[in-house]
């Protein structure tokens, strides 16, 4: 009995901290190909990745592009990823593909 528990609780913390891994994003905008979304910078993969199928909702083709400096967003979701501004698209951190349900991320080599 004292293994359920603890196994009960293990995996009820591995919720917990799963669901708080993209708790800090939010979409800014989305058009018809193209999200905007802002995560906190300690964000990991796995809620970069939840963030942006969230951005995508039930969209196939969508893109879901995130940055974690609001200052670096572009004013509005463009209708296309080429449309983005090039002082945008070069600070985003990562780029989730929903169609291929894939996240690229954007880190500079160094």
């Amino acid at each position: 009995m004292p293994n359920i528990v603890l196994r009960t609780l293990a995996i009820g913390l591995l919720g917990l901290i799963s669901a708080g891994a993209h708790a800090d994003c939010k979409t800014k905008d989305r058009s018809e190909l193209v999200a905007v979304v802002l995560c906190s910078a300690n964000t990991d993969l796995a809620g970069l990745k939840a963030a942006g199928a969230a951005a995508c909702k039930d969209k196939q083709v969508c893109n879901a592009w995130i940055w974690e400096d609001a200052s670096k967003l572009p004013p509005k979701a463009p209708e296309a990823d080429k449309d983005l501004p090039k002082s945008s698209s070069g600070a985003a951190r990562a780029i989730w593909i929903n169609d291929a349900q894939h996240l690229m991320e954007l880190r500079k080599a160094r």
